[in-house]
């Protein structure tokens, strides 16, 4: 019902347009030169500076499509999926009918977000024409339309999405992800981006407030969640700061820390931390993993890692899984394996093909007897961007990764996924709706009753 409203809404916004009103010839160029502004500040990642420019061009000739096809690009950019859909539409409708691949592309990114799934196929199939397979292929668009094939078939299939906010409270128009819960699901650590992080700085890159860690108690009394500020006023930093694992006994966690773009510079890229405490709940200050196998002048982060495993021969080890974007001009982010053993790291190495592919990998989280491997890619057969998939150890390599399906995935990304045996559920994150804007929440999904081998 609302996307229908919203489509009968586009198409009263644009009567104003059926009588088409002469533009004045320096407007059209003062249109032109906005566009042109507006994409040079977009391709170098000033896209919300870019959006001011591509309005300005609407303004200046409503006439031109390419101002609306940007604008709708910028809007997709910043997550506003439903004015992106109203620009991108109104686009198509100033082409009179000229097809263009890259606009047909951006209509089926848009609808495949909305969940609008068989209108994302149609358009994914017209960008795919315009192109032609060589250049869709480069385009990722035979991807897409599978992840939409994939999409419709659990809807056919009658499978339900059984994930629910964590709280309407934590849950808020920022990014909220990475939950952690420790304490028979009592205690929940999370990382979220709002204008409340230490510091208040911005991250260069997408001009959003940096990361900070949080923690978070439930009251049994008043059924909701209550915040401790100070858990990790020790440890969050006025750059990025994420929480990525915590033991079940709460004594021990891993997590990422980026200064490079903040005053500290601590760091010259994104590495890997430990912080240990004797009470739960509480830490002190966070110490880098001192092995330039694991911490190096890449991206290195979202560690999980194994029960400490005893050996015959009486060594005892640690496995973590990280994530690097170390030969990212091949395969992106890629998932790595480390062994600690006797308390020493030892020489990291990337999981095979079977999980790493020349896409993204990313969030992984290993089962405390290392047994099963949790991961979210945007590569292997999924419904639409990040999907949650399960690999199990099969000792000598990994089987082939298994798509969780609709239960826990969406059209949009799903990540962070972790899972508590013990008390039956597990937590993500995905993309919600909050005020117009489509960002990161944090949820929980009851597996009770659940057929999975990882549940057995």
């Amino acid at each position: 019902m609302i996307r229908f409203l919203l489509v009968v809404l586009v198409g009263i916004s644009f009567l104003g347009f059926s009588q088409s009103t002469k533009v004045k010839f320096f407007d059209k160029l003062a249109s032109s030169k906005y566009i042109s502004d507006g994409s040079e500040m977009y391709n170098v990642g000033r896209t919300s500076d870019a959006l001011m420019f591509f309005r300005q061009a609407k303004v200046k000739n409503p006439s031109n499509w390419k101002a609306y096809f940007w604008l709708a690009t910028t809007e997709f950019e910043l997550n506003s999926y439903d004015q992106a859909l109203m620009n991108a539409s109104k686009a198509l409708e100033l082409t009179k009918e000229k097809s263009d691949g890259e606009l047909q592309l951006l209509l089926g990114k848009i609808n495949h977000k909305l969940g609008m799934i068989e209108s994302a196929i149609t358009h994914f199939k017209n960008a795919k024409l315009d192109f032609g397979d060589k250049l869709a292929a480069d385009y990722d668009i035979p991807i897409y339309i599978a992840q939409c094939e994939f999409a419709l078939n659990e809807q056919k299939n009658g499978v339900q999405n059984k994930r629910i906010s964590i709280s309407d409270k934590l849950n808020t128009k920022y990014d909220e992800y990475g939950p952690i819960l420790i304490d028979g699901g009592k205690q929940l650590f999370f990382t979220a981006r709002n204008s409340e992080t230490t510091g208040g700085n911005l991250n260069p890159e997408d001009q959003r407030f940096f990361e900070d860690i949080y923690h978070a108690v439930w009251n049994a009394e008043s059924g909701e969640w209550g915040l401790n500020a100070e858990t990790f006023d020790g440890i969050n930093t006025e750059g990025f700061d994420a929480l990525s694992f915590v033991s079940r006994d709460g004594l021990y966690g891993l997590g990422t820390v980026n200064t490079s773009a903040s005053k500290e510079k601590t760091t010259t890229s994104s590495d890997i931390f430990e912080i240990n405490t004797d009470i739960p709940g509480t830490w002190g200050g966070l110490e880098i993993i001192k092995n330039s196998g694991i911490n190096n002048s890449f991206f290195d982060g979202s560690a999980s890692i194994t029960d400490t495993l005893y050996n015959e021969d009486e060594s005892y080890s640690q496995t973590m899984y990280f994530v690097s974007d170390r030969t990212g001009d091949k395969t992106l982010t890629d998932i790595y394996s480390v062994e600690k053993k006797n308390g020493v790291w030892q020489i990291p190495k990337a999981l095979p093909k079977e999980i790493n592919t020349k896409g993204r990998e990313t969030t992984p989280f290993i089962s405390p007897d290392g047994k099963y491997l949790f991961f979210s890619s945007d590569v292997f057969p999924g419904m639409g961007g990040y999907d949650i998939y399960y690999s199990e150890n099969l000792g000598a390599t990994w089987g082939k990764p298994v798509n969780l399906g609709a239960r826990f995935n969406t059209v949009n990304d799903d990540s962070h996924f972790q899972i508590y045996l013990n008390i039956k559920k597990a937590v993500l994150a995905g993309i919600e709706e909050n005020e117009g804007v489509y960002n990161y929440d944090i949820f929980e999904v009851n597996v009770e009753g659940m057929d999975f081998p990882f549940l057995k």
